[in-house]
């Protein structure tokens, strides 16, 4: 059954996932592209796409992400029609994968396709079991071929190996050894699957390349020498480069790069721009990272002949699916990439790379994943921000359904929830890491609030999680708490649910850890008298009036 009726996009210039075309319109049928050329290419029935002189790629194709709820629909929105997950956990992968499924059966949202490693294989306690922790373990060459067939039973379409033993960031974390990846490089190979492996640093790329191994999951964090370079060139792996891992820091201004990009930050949902803004306060040690030595390795590698393909490791802090490739681009015409190749390392490279003949080219017979821009992203890579249309399979994909949907609040919920976890990991592992701290009244025990370390000093917060003054020293902090915790709910506050634009005057009439009933002050206000509850996820809330609140 045809899941939309037939289309031609005309009046636009072409890019097929390695170069310009002189084509200027596309027809679609039934998902697949029918037909490409110059008007008039439309048949008799078509609905017709006026292009208006922008520029139709491939659908995007992420090399390098980790799945969270809805992550496929957020992706979808954004141009990225495939996203290629380098390490999930069946609950999560089967769900989503179901989802995806029905999209392209034409029921539901639109979402982007999938290809998953499952399980990565990691030494017991080894990277990154903080985050995923039960797994399964390899503990020697023995197990190779049982994981590996146990990750194709999951659905695993490549395998995904960790070669690291945290010397690259000055740790000291268990890591498989050169036999054992190895042994797991020949049972994947023998079942036909690429293996992609995670390393940190220059030597360790260079030993899982003379492994076998066919994709780096990351560009090397040090600096390689000429030599290096030519070993990994040698053995013909291909590079994903996830140079966007460094927008994971805020900039100067405090403000996260993604929300510095006004066409990313106007797409993004209220809800994800506040995650943002919550991580870009978050304890950092001191000295961000500048990404240089990746960046040089990444052109490096590719100067040599490397196959190069555009991943961003969401959602890692500071990145959101599909959001984060078009800052992936920039990091790759920064690094010294025309932004021709960079298209092509979002395109063509990793479908052909990871064996999706179907799409990442634009031809006839090809998915119709198409991605419809204002401008010329070959002369200015920017211009993949400027997102007009976005069609998966040949339907079309609308920000306007994940905004609020539940695909939105699990998928949100979900990264909390593993930002905890990993979080308690690492105080438990470093107990002299700054971590959230209860503030009691002395007389009863009662909990006043938190004092919560942020990048630039100490947070007080309420026992709901609401600030209280400014970022300030620890012991400022806690005497805000002890002063305010109580007295201030009160106290007049002022809400925005997130669903509207304007901030008003309300009364606190029932606190939770994670949900507030509040009244609005103003008399003439729609609301029952006993007040409304709001989950904490739903809502701004400040004790003082705000500001002009910052647009997007």
């Amino acid at each position: 059954m045809p899941t939309h009726q037939p289309f031609t996009i005309r009046d636009v210039r072409l890019f097929d996932g390695t170069r310009p075309l002189e084509a200027t319109c596309v027809r679609v049928v039934e998902g697949r592209i029918d037909a490409i050329g110059t008007p008039p290419a439309a048949a008799s029935g078509d609905a017709v796409v006026d292009g208006g002189g922008g520029t139709l790629l491939p659908g995007l194709i992420d090399a390098h992400v980790h799945l969270l709820p809805g992550c496929t629909q957020l992706a979808a929105t954004f141009g990225v029609t495939t996203v290629v997950d380098q390490f999930s956990k069946p609950e999560v992968i089967d769900p989503e994968r179901a989802a995806a499924t029905t999209a392209h059966a034409g029921q539901g949202p639109v979402r982007a396709d999938l290809r998953t490693s499952s399980i990565g294989a990691t030494a017991p306690g080894g990277h990154p079991t903080i985050a995923y922790s039960p797994l399964p373990y390899v503990t020697g060459p023995a197990d190779a071929l049982p994981f590996v067939e146990d990750r194709i039973g999951e659905g695993a379409t490549h395998l995904k190996v960790i070669y690291d033993d945290g010397s690259g960031a000055m740790l000291d974390i268990p890591s498989l050894d050169e036999a054992t990846i190895e042994a797991l490089v020949a049972a994947a190979h023998r079942h036909g699957l690429p293996v992609v492996a995670h390393v940190s640093t220059a030597r360790g790329a260079v030993t899982v390349a003379r492994c076998g191994v066919d994709v780096l999951a990351h560009a090397p964090f040090d600096r390689m020498t000429d030599g290096e370079v030519r070993d990994v060139a040698r053995a013909g792996v291909a590079l994903i480069s996830t140079l966007s891992i460094i927008d994971g820091f805020p900039g100067p201004d405090g403000v996260m790069p993604l929300l510095a990009q006004p066409a990313l930050a106007s797409r993004l949902t209220r809800r994800w721009r506040r995650v943002l803004d919550g991580q870009s306060r978050r304890w950092m040690p001191p000295g961000a990272p500048d990404g240089a030595a990746a960046r040089e390795n990444t052109l490096a590698l590719f100067e040599a002949g490397v196959r190069v393909l555009a991943g961003t490791d969401a959602p890692n802090p500071g990145l959101v699916h599909g959001a984060s490739l078009h800052r992936e681009l920039q990091h790759l015409v920064r690094a010294g990439l025309r932004p021709a190749d960079a298209l092509t390392a979002a395109t063509s490279t990793p479908a052909e790379v990871f064996g999706l003949d179907d799409r990442g080219r634009l031809v006839a017979g090809g998915r119709a994943d198409l991605v419809l821009l204002d401008g010329d992203p070959t002369a200015d890579i920017t211009a993949t921000q400027r997102l007009r249309r976005v069609w998966v399979l040949g339907r079309e994909a609308e920000l306007e359904a994940y905004a609020g949907s539940p695909a939105e609040r699990e998928g949100i919920t979900w990264l909390n929830d593993s930002t905890a976890k990993i979080v308690q990991a690492i105080q438990d592992s470093w107990p002299g890491i700054p971590a959230p701290e209860d503030v009691r009244r002395e007389e009863d025990g009662e909990l006043l609030g938190r004092v919560v370390p942020t990048s630039g000093g100490w947070q007080a917060v309420t026992t709901f999680g609401a600030a209280l003054g400014t970022v300030s020293s620890y012991d400022d902090a806690l005497d805000i708490v002890r002063t305010l915790g109580m007295s201030c709910l009160a106290e007049p506050w002022w809400a925005r649910p997130l669903d509207q634009r304007e901030w008003r005057e309300v009364r606190l009439m029932e606190i939770r850890p994670d949900r507030v009933r509040l009244r609005w002050t103003d008399p003439m206000a729609d609301q029952p008298p006993s007040g409304q509850w709001f989950d904490l996820g739903d809502l701004d809330l400040t004790l003082k009036p705000p500001a002009e609140p910052q647009r997007y």
